[in-house]
C-alpha cells in the first residue's frame, strides 16, 4: 500500500513518543540544530534531503545548502569540512574503486537492476565511506548514460567507423573505460564538434544535445550514483532523536528519487521528441547484445580492482538478476 510522506511523518513521531527520549526533549532546545550540506555539481539530492529533515523534525533540525568543490577533495577533507556531504561517487574511484561500481558500463538495463546492483553494493559503500569518516544517507540516481547521434543507429554496422565522442567534461570517471567499448566495435574516436554519435553521462540536460543530434537510443549504459553522507564525528555528536531523524529523512529521500526517476524519463522523451528526435527506448538487439561484450574488459578491470570482493559482488549480482 502507498504510504505518504505525511503518513511516515505522523508513525515516525508516534515512535519517537514512545522512544525513552522524545520529540519533546528536541522541541525544547533553545534554538533548532543547524547542519550544513556542501553539494556538488548536482543540488537536487540536497534540496529534497533538506526538506525532509525539516517537515520530520517539525523544524528542530535545520539542513543549509551550500555550494562547494566537493570534488577537489580528499574524501577525509570533505567529512571534516561540513557536516553533510552530496558528490558524485565515481568521481571517488581513484580512492575507493568499489565507488567506481555505478559507472561500469553495461552492467544495468533498467532502473530496477540499478536498485539490486545497489542493495548489493551498499554494504562496501557503508564499509568504504566508514574508512573516510562518512555514513551513507542516501543515494541518488542520475539520468541513464544514452547515445546520440546525427543518424539513426538501427544495426550493429551502423557504429562501423562512425565518430565517437564522449559528452564534453564527462563526469563517468574513467572515461577510456567508456570509450574502448565503441572503439573495440569499429567506432573512431572524434571530438565533440565533429562527433557523430556521442555518449551522455546524466548531468547535462538532454535538450542541450537536440541541438545537434537527431536520434537517442536508451542504452542504459551507466545509472551513475550521487552519495548524500553525514560526517561520522557529526553524527555521533547528535542525540539519538537527531540521529533518527537524518536517517528517516534520509531513506524518505533516496525512495523518492529512485521512484521518481523512470516518471522523469519518460517526460522527458516526450521533450525530446516534441524537438523533432527520434527516441528509441529499446535498443537494436545487436548493438546491445555487442555492447555488453565490448565492455566486459572494463567489467572484469572494475572487478579485479575489489580484488575478492569484486567478483563476490558481480556474481552475486549476475545471480540476482538471472545473467549470469
Amino acid at each position: 500500500m502507498k504510504r505518504t510522506s505525511s503518513e511516515t511523518r505522523r508513525r515516525f513521531l508516534a515512535f519517537l513518543a514512545a522512544s525513552p527520549v522524545s520529540l519533546v526533549s528536541v522541541r525544547s532546545e533553545a534554538q533548532p540544530k543547524q547542519l550544513e550540506l556542501a553539494w556538488y555539481l548536482n543540488q537536487t539530492l540536497g534540496e529534497l534531503f533538506a526538506d525532509k529533515v525539516a517537515e520530520l523534525s517539525l523544524g528542530a533540525v535545520k539542513v543549509a545548502l551550500d555550494a562547494l568543490p566537493c570534488m577537489a577533495m580528499p574524501l577525509p577533507i570533505i567529512a571534516n569540512s561540513s557536516d553533510l556531504a552530496s558528490y558524485h561517487a565515481p568521481g571517488f574511484s581513484s580512492t575507493e574503486p568499489v565507488f567506481g561500481l555505478s559507472a561500469v558500463p553495461m552492467l544495468v538495463t533498467t532502473f530496477g537492476e540499478a536498485e539490486t546492483l545497489l542493495r548489493i553494493a551498499r554494504p562496501y559503500y557503508s564499509a568504504a565511506l566508514a574508512r573516510h569518516g562518512q555514513i551513507l544517507l542516501a543515494t541518488q540516481p542520475l539520468r541513464p548514460s544514452a547515445l546520440w547521434s546525427t543518424f539513426p543507429i538501427r544495426t550493429l554496422s551502423d557504429l562501423t567507423e562512425i565518430a565517437f565522442a564522449l559528452q564534453p567534461h564527462s563526469s563517468s570517471g574513467d572515461r577510456g573505460a567508456w570509450e574502448r567499448p565503441f572503439i573495440r566495435l569499429g567506432a573512431r574516436l572524434g571530438s565533440p564538434f565533429n562527433a557523430e554519435a556521442m555518449l551522455s553521462d546524466g548531468f547535462i540536460p538532454s535538450l542541450m544535445f537536440t541541438q545537434n543530434f537527431i536520434s537517442l537510443i536508451e542504452l542504459f549504459f551507466a545509472v551513475q550514483l550521487c552519495f548524500l553522507t553525514v560526517s561520522q564525528r557529526v553524527f555521533e555528536s547528535l542525540s539519538e532523536v537527531q540521529r533518527q531523524f537524518l536517517g528517516a529523512a534520509g531513506r524518505e529521500t533516496e525512495i523518492a528519487l529512485w521512484k521518481g526517476i523512470g516518471e522523469d524519463l519518460r517526460r522527458e522523451h516526450q521533450d525530446i521528441a516534441a524537438r523533432g528526435v527520434l527516441v528509441t527506448t529499446q535498443p537494436p538487439a545487436d548493438v546491445l547484445a555487442a555492447l555488453r561484450t565490448a565492455a566486459e574488459p572494463e567489467i572484469q578491470s572494475w572487478a579485479q580492482s575489489m580484488g575478492e570482493d569484486g567478483a563476490t559482488m558481480l556474481a552475486e549480482y549476475r545471480r540476482a538478476i538471472g545473467r549470469e
